[in-house]
Parts: structure tokens; sequence; C-alpha cells
């Protein structure tokens, strides 16, 4: 990516008069179809020598950026800005910088995905005797990628159209990870008894907690039988694979952590939240299950979720048993539990920040 950055030395009293000019620089970039990009202003606390103003904007390539570069010069109303605010001005830069990848060991980087497909290929694979299949996303440029497994929840049903999950994969995409978003066995597009079939009991009696938990655990062989296939592919860095999911897919996603080494790091958003507080038997399993885990994991929910307890109970005894875990309750996202619960698939505005970063630093 190229970056353009402008820098503007006011005249003594004139910054103020300065910035609103940049502004309405911004304006008119805006009317002839450029991005506005951004402004910064000069705050305390540097050694002086400062810019009052900066104006910065990011380019695909050199060829994007000749082209904006162009249009300024091609528009009448742009000039006329330019001369306003040499009469404001002591002194002006225009520095052209390139970015560079921050070089991680796992080979995620910032990856330009606006003209890239997000269109996954299909794989086919096997676990416990049933064929299953499974989406696979891949970031534009030369692999091998990082990978995600990414968890879906309980409601991707048998011939629905909500198959390959594209929200969250380009998300990922655009860190340079490849996603593989495999469908367990009874939903979507596998084979296999479809969960309520399994866990049959009225919802909140003994039998029904039973029959969920053993569910669930059937459910984390098939992450872990994705793990063998996306494993084995050419275009992924197989030491440099992570697991996440989602409700269903969060709880999927912390017991086939629990039974591996080979992930390097698990996010588990929402993990049983909606059945935490009348399961006893899921419970006790998703809590030994933790403390068998051997990679960092992040707990994701917010504050409306159905309960928030999974992530407090289980974050408590992760750290205190000095396990590598990293916990966080966002505040309430939309006005029920049910909006609460998928701030995974509709919320990435909110955490993405907090997962990129935890992903750089353990995947």
């Amino acid at each position: 990516m190229i970056v353009e950055r402008t820098h503007y030395f006011a005249r003594p009293g004139m910054a103020e008069e300065t910035l609103a000019i940049r502004r309405r620089a911004c304006a008119v970039r805006r009317a002839i179809g450029l991005p506005s990009g951004e402004i910064l202003v000069k705050r305390p606390g540097g050694d002086g020598t400062e810019p009052d103003v900066v104006w910065q904007c990011g380019f695909a390539d050199a060829q994007a950026q000749a082209a904006d570069l162009a249009a300024r010069a091609a528009s009448a109303e742009f000039e006329a800005v330019r001369a306003s605010m040499r009469n404001a001005i002591a002194r002006f830069e225009r520095q052209v910088l390139e970015r560079v990848d921050l070089a991680l060991d796992s080979g995620m980087r910032a990856t330009p995905i606006a003209n890239h497909p997000i269109a996954p290929r299909e794989i086919a694979f096997r676990s416990d005797g049933h064929r299953l299949k499974g989406w696979l996303h891949l970031p534009p440029g030369e692999g091998p990628f990082p990978c995600m497994i990414t968890n879906h929840g309980s409601t991707i049903d048998k011939g629905t159209e909500d198959v390959s999950r594209p929200g969250t994969a380009s998300l990922l995409m655009s860190w340079g990870i490849a996603s593989f978003l495999p469908h367990r066995r009874g939903y979507g597009a596998s084979e296999g008894p479809g969960w309520r079939e399994e866990a049959s009991a009225p919802y909140g009696s003994d039998e029904y907690d039973r029959q969920l938990a053993a569910r669930l655990d059937r459910e984390s062989n098939d992450v872990l039988a994705a793990l063998d296939v996306i494993a084995a592919l050419p275009e992924i860095r197989r030491d440099h694979i992570g697991v996440m999911g989602s409700s269903f897919g969060g709880t999927t996603t912390l017991l086939a952590a629990s039974k591996t080494d080979r992930f390097r790091c698990a996010v588990e958003f929402a993990g049983a939240a909606m059945n935490w507080d009348r399961t006893p038997g899921l419970r006790k399993l998703m809590m030994d299950a933790a403390a068998r885990l051997t990679m960092p994991i992040f707990l994701i929910q917010a504050r409306n979720d159905y309960s928030i307890r999974p992530t407090q109970e289980l974050g408590a005894m992760l750290e205190g048993a000095g396990k590598s875990v990293q916990s966080k309750i966002y505040p309430a996202f939309g006005v029920n539990h049910h909006e609460g619960h998928l701030l995974e698939s509709r919320g990435p505005a909110v955490w993405a920040d907090d997962v990129r970063l935890f992903l750089e630093r353990h995947l």
C-alpha cells in the first residue's frame, strides 16, 4: 500500500484556518469522487517540530496514487483550495511512503481484498465415518498462509443457503489469514444426525444436559478432522493454524483445542451462553477442557448475551491456573440477548482490533 502524507506548517495565528482549509479540501475530494483521507493535528507532548496539520491517505498501489494526483490537478475547485492554503501556511511538505509487512512469523500481513473475490473452495473430508464438507477462503497473494478454522453455531441447517460465512472470512483475509469453515456432522452440507436428534430430551433436564455435552464433544472431533485436512494443504502454514467459533462453535472450539497441541491459539465467542446456567454437565466438560489447554485463548462475549458466566468463570479459572488467557466482555450489542449472542458474526467492527492484536501475538 502507498501512503501519501502532507504536512502543513501554519503561519503564526493561522493554525485553525489551515485546519479549516484542509477540511474544505477533503470535501472537494469527496465531491470529485476521491476518498477523504485522514486529518491529524498537532498535540502537546512532541518536540515542537511537528506540523500544525497533517493529511494522509492510503492507495492500493502507485498507479492509484498517480490517478488521484491527476484528478486533483484537473479540478479547478481543488486548485482554488490549494491557493487558499498557500496564503495560510509558511511551509508545506509531501511524503510518499510504502507500507511494509510486519514480518510476523505467522505470515499475517495487511492484505487489500476489495478487488478479490470472496469465493471459497469446497473441501470434503471424513470424521468418525461421516462425510463432511467445508469451505476454504484464501487471501490474495502468494501462500502459504496462516489459517483459522472457524466454527459455526447451531443454525446452519440442512439445505441452508448460509453456507460459507464470507463476512468473518473476508476480515481474516484482510489480515492475510486463510479460513476454513467446516460444517460439522449433521449441519448444512454434511452427513450425520442433527444435534437435536441426539439431544432430544426436554431442554433443561438432566438428560438433555448429558446428551448435549456428549454431542458437542463428538462435534469437536470434526474440528480435529478439519485440522488434519487443512494442515496437509500446501497453501497453509501447518505450524500457524488457530481455531475460533461462536455459540456451539465456541464450545467446540474450546473442546477441540483441549485435545491437541497443534493449534497455535483459540478465540472463543459465547460458548454455551444459552446453556451454561442449566447444564452443569456441559459446564464441567468445558471447565475440564479449559484446564487442559496448552495454547493461548481469548474469551469474548457481549454483556447482553444470554449469560456472561462462561467468560467470567472460564477466564477466572484459567487465570488462576496460570494459563495464557485473555477475556473481554464488550458493552451491550443490540437490544436483546439474541442480538448480544451474535456479536461474532454481526459485530466484527467491535472486536476486530482486539482479535487482530491477539492473533499477531499468538498465531
